[in-house]
């Protein structure tokens, strides 16, 4: 019965003249047909790419390939000029075993000392926290100058140039919001307010000095002629007419370090004060005026419509402003040295240097015998780096929880 059903079968497929399918050919994909290539298209791609390269292995070369290259060295004892005779590829190749391997050098509050043997790789990063500096004043009741850590003395100077952040914003927002109104000649006001942003820091500098020097202009507004805002030796003794001996009365890195620190905070907002106010404005021409008439409709006055509606829409930009302020005054360096000079004594406590100016003495000015000792600021760096990383997770996660 089944031959004579397939024989009637084929009959019937010969008669039609077709041909009957396998189960295998059925299962076979279809082909696709090649796409058509646009040139236009491939060639603004190429183009593109090109533009890109120099970034991109700039980038690879500087950034990732420099920050994994700062981490190794700073587990050596790589220096340059000194007295160790070891190669960079030395170090990285005896890392972890010896520190030192021909010539040890063991720094004893800042001073290099021949003679001491390590072999722990994280010697600079214990350094970090037990290397002391004299502080600038005068000394104790028994005659010992007085000391600080190095490390916690230049942080002071960072965290304390940071009070800035918030006064620039406040001004900020303050004036953007200003000029954000219908006034008459709003853009020539952003031009104004811009200028300092592209002026040479140099030129600012001198500026600030001329402004705050004993017959300036500072003193006179402050009505204390006189006052040495750059260059005097007060301490909290000599202005309170006392006599007490101890670090904080009898040392001027707490009194005219904190005049000092104040100029180079004026300065700073100063100078950034346009670029963050064209942020702003460009954030208040974004506030969604709908909802800005809707509540003027319903009565709301103008600061709680700020506080409402405006301020709401305007917190990426104020977001992206404090992240990258804090990064950018973590990192400060220039203005503190171009302002009142730079010490390259490691032993020499400074008034106004900030945290990075310990990574350029280590790995920038030879430090006696031991020379430059690259391996000793990646390590001051690298633990920069880490304190960075570890402000912005922080104010990420201020800002999920905010989201949320």
């Amino acid at each position: 019965m089944e031959e004579n059903v397939t024989a009637v079968a084929e009959e019937s497929a010969a008669v039609d003249g077709s041909v009957a399918i396998a189960p295998a050919e059925e299962a076979l994909p279809p082909v696709q047909q090649r796409r058509h290539i646009n040139r236009a298209k491939l060639q603004d791609n190429i183009w593109g790419w090109i533009f890109c390269i120099p970034l991109i292995v700039g980038t690879v070369w500087f950034v990732y390939a420099a920050l994994i290259m700062a981490i190794l060295i700073s587990f050596t004892g790589f220096s340059i000029g000194g007295m160790s005779t070891q190669t960079l590829m030395e170090c990285l190749g005896n890392l972890g075993e010896n520190i030192y391997k021909t010539t040890p050098i063991e720094f004893i509050d800042g001073r290099p000392v021949v003679g001491a043997t390590y072999s722990d790789p994280f010697y600079w990063y214990k350094t970090i926290f037990t290397t002391f500096g004299t502080m600038p004043g005068a000394v104790d009741a028994a005659g010992n100058v007085y000391k600080m850590n190095a490390m916690g003395a230049h942080m002071f100077n960072t965290v304390f140039y940071m009070i800035g952040i918030p006064i620039g914003m406040v001004l900020s927002m303050f004036f953007a919001v200003c000029m954000s109104r219908d006034i008459k000649g709003g853009s020539v006001f952003r031009v104004l307010y811009y200028i300092p942003c592209v002026a040479s820091s140099i030129s600012i500098v001198y500026t600030f000095k001329i402004l705050f020097n004993e017959a300036g202009v500072m003193n006179s507004l402050f009505g204390s002629e006189g006052l040495n805002w750059m260059g005097g030796e007060l301490t909290w003794n000599s202005v309170m007419g006392t006599n007490v001996k101890n670090a904080f009365m009898d040392t001027q890195f707490w009194c005219q370090g904190l005049l000092q620190k104040c100029v180079i905070i004026i300065m700073s907002v100063w100078k950034g004060l346009g670029g963050t106010i064209i942020l702003y404005v460009a954030g208040l021409s974004g506030v969604n005026a709908a909802t800005k008439e809707a509540a003027q409709i319903d009565g709301a006055s103008g600061w709680k419509i700020f506080w409402k509606v405006t301020m709401p829409d305007l917190y990426p930009v104020i977001f992206y402003n404090i992240v990258t302020s804090v990064i950018g005054g973590m990192q400060i360096y220039a203005e503190p040295v171009l302002l009142f000079g730079e010490s390259t004594a490691l032993d020499a406590i400074s008034n106004t240097s900030g945290y990075v100016s310990l990574v350029w003495k280590y790995g920038i000015f030879p430090q006696g015998n031991s020379g430059k000792m690259p391996s000793a600021g990646a390590a001051y760096g690298m633990f920069l780096a880490v304190i960075i990383f570890v402000l912005t997770l922080f104010q990420f996660w201020l800002d999920s929880r905010k989201k949320d």
